[in-house]
Order: C-alpha cells, then sequence, then structure tokens
C-alpha cells in the first residue's frame, strides 16, 4: 500500500474562496502576469502614459486655451484605446492608453499630441523599460499603414 504524500498547508485549507478569478480585466497587466501568467496576454502592446499639460504662470491667454484644447483631444482619443484607465485627479491625474499592433495609426494620433509633454511616458507590455521611447516607439511605426 502506497503512503499518502503530505500535504502542504495550502492543501490543507478548507475551499472558502475560489482560488482562480473568473473576471480578471480589472487587474492591471502587470499584475494579471504576477498571479495569474498563463492568463496574461502575449501581444506586443505598448501605452502612453500622460497628465494634464503644465503651462508656465502668466502665458498668453491663447497659450492656456491651445494647451486645454490639445489636452481635451488627448484624452478623447487615449479613451478609445483599448484598455483606458485614468489614475489621481487635478495635476496629478494622468492617463493611460494601450495599443496594438492593429492600432498603431490611433498610438501615432495620441503621441503627435502629448508626445512632447514631460509627463508623456512609453511602456511596453504594461511595464517600463529602458529605450521605450527611443526604440520600441519607432518600431511600432513600422506597423502604421500610410492613410
Amino acid at each position: 500500500m502506497a503512503e499518502a504524500r503530505a500535504r502542504n498547508y495550502i492543501e490543507r485549507l478548507p475551499e472558502i474562496i475560489q482560488r482562480e478569478e473568473e473576471d480578471v480585466s480589472h487587474l492591471d497587466p502587470e499584475m494579471l502576469e504576477i498571479l495569474y501568467p498563463g492568463r496574461a496576454s502575449k501581444e506586443f502592446t505598448l501605452s502612453v502614459v500622460f497628465g494634464p499639460p503644465v503651462v508656465p504662470e502668466g502665458a498668453p491667454e491663447e497659450a492656456v486655451e491651445a494647451a486645454r484644447r490639445s489636452y481635451e483631444r488627448a484624452v478623447a482619443l487615449a479613451q478609445k484605446g483599448r484598455d483606458y484607465r485614468v489614475e489621481g485627479r487635478d495635476r496629478f491625474e494622468r492617463h493611460r492608453a494601450t495599443y496594438g499592433i492593429d492600432e498603431v495609426g490611433a498610438l501615432h494620433d495620441l503621441f503627435e499630441i502629448v508626445g512632447d509633454t514631460p509627463s508623456c511616458e512609453i511602456l511596453v507590455k504594461g511595464k517600463r523599460v529602458p529605450f521605450a521611447r527611443e526604440l520600441w516607439l519607432p518600431f511600432f511605426w513600422f506597423f502604421k499603414k500610410d492613410d
């Protein structure tokens, strides 16, 4: 007769809650990759993260209004992205939109608006990586179709 294998602590716990969530859409992509690596997206994506424009004090009213209109246009474009999130509020507000290879045109349009702002950041598969703006973003442009 074979000996029964000693169970570890987790196996001895009663099944009170499910060990795996059914819907993981609310999880951050990085957390999804840690908790459920088999369910994480294998697709190559880039995310654009940006905040409100910083307008110097005493700037002409036209400059302030132009920055506001550009920001509103950028937020509207970002909201159309595959995975749009907003965190914080007021001057600490950060918008994040994720794009796949099939959405390069939308990524390009958004980056044209916010790319020069100091708050703009590019993430590769939801993570900060070296040279994301200098290497990975131009690599993505190869997939852009001419309009």
